[in-house]
């Protein structure tokens, strides 16, 4: 979600991990993906089958809303 490169890289780490198919994994990186911290309601430039979608997070899986909030302030175009 916070990218591990630049001049203020983001962690290795689980908190840091979403796990999506290729095509999201794209859109996330470019921007046309984002999820809400507090809700984790997906929001999609102009895939409708996810748009408004809650993100599915595993039970065992500890996923940081300041990253999500990273990303959705540093890089998402939404």
């Amino acid at each position: 979600m916070k990218p591990l490169g630049g001049s203020d890289p983001g962690p290795d780490s689980e908190e840091n991990i979403l796990v999506l198919c290729p095509n999201h994994h794209s859109d996330f990186d470019y921007g046309m993906l984002e999820v809400d911290p507090d809700t984790l309601t997906v929001s999609h430039a102009y895939d409708t089958d996810v748009d408004g979608v809650r993100l599915h997070v595993r039970d065992d899986h500890n996923l940081s809303s300041s990253y999500l909030a990273h990303h959705n302030n540093e890089i998402s175009n939404l």
